[in-house]
């Protein structure tokens, strides 16, 4: 078991980073935990002292890209270096693309793919040293466009493109990258999404049915043994991506037939915010 590395953390505060966080404490990891809630942060870094880790805590917006530079520096000179870098933080909306914000728009592509992007960058040259890994957190929706969660399955369809490029460039450092593609995740994404959405869901973007969803806890313990058993990707739960990808293959065979399935049913209303 790899104790003692030292772990940068994103998202830590809720869902799988928070249970990726006291798995990682139990393990005797250095960890560096970052997310917009402060406070939930706070009382999440109580909970992996007790179970024996150092912590700290940088509240942070990754809606900001300036934020990554800080991040890495402040969690090199907190410990020395740097070992592991953990982008798990996501951002989704609850409207559709014709009725975001622009700026909503800006900011999910900032943290779910530039970010990540920078946050790498910045620690590049530590993970290097220490021969390291980097783990980026992506979803098994890229597989299919789904109207609604465009925005978002382009920035997980582009982190992935990064997460293979990234490995190939870097082959032979000593670095290893890996990509997690969950399908749906029992965590309080969906609960945000359906609190915020002013709307009637369509079926497509309804909570899909408990039997297809993993559990948090279960999907951070195999992103946690990634650390010393590194993959180039790995896909939870299997029996949910794998038929996905084969949807995901015949709709690109049949294009009409995907848009008969996932088209939607509402009409579109532009929003004001986006004119010129």
């Amino acid at each position: 078991m790899s104790a003692s590395k030292i772990v940068l953390l994103t998202g830590a505060s809720s869902g799988i980073g928070a249970e990726l966080a006291k798995i990682l404490a139990r393990q005797g990891m250095r960890l560096i935990l970052t997310a917009r809630r402060a406070d939930r942060l706070e009382a999440l870094a109580v909970e992996c002292r007790s179970l024996g880790a150092e912590v700290i805590v940088i509240p942070a917006d990754l809606g900001s890209t300036d934020e990554a530079s800080r991040l890495v520096d402040e969690s090199v000179k907190a410990f020395g270096g740097l070992d592991v870098l953990i982008n798990n933080a996501g951002y989704g909306l609850s409207a559709k693309f014709s009725e975001a914000d622009p700026a909503d728009l800006v900011r999910q592509l900032d943290v779910n793919l530039v970010t990540p992007i920078l946050l790498a960058r910045h620690a590049l040259r530590h993970l290097i040293e220490s021969r390291g890994t980097i783990i980026n957190v992506g979803s098994s929706i890229s597989c299919v466009a789904i109207p609604a969660f465009g925005v978002y399955g382009t920035t997980k369809a582009g982190l992935a493109y990064w997460n293979d490029a990234l490995r190939r460039e870097i082959r032979g450092t000593g670095v290893n990258v890996c990509l997690v593609e969950p399908g749906p995740v029992e965590t309080e994404f969906l609960d945000v999404i359906e609190a915020q959405s002013t709307r009637k869901l369509e079926r497509h973007e309804a909570r899909p049915p408990a039997f297809i969803n993993a559990r948090a806890d279960d999907t951070a313990r195999r992103i946690a043994r990634l650390i010393d058993r590194p993959r180039r990707r790995i896909s939870m739960l299997r029996r949910v991506v794998w038929p996905l990808r084969l949807v995901a293959g015949l709709f690109r065979l049949f294009p009409s037939l995907g848009d008969l399935a996932l088209s939607s049913r509402q009409p579109v209303a532009v929003d004001s915010k986006g004119s010129g």
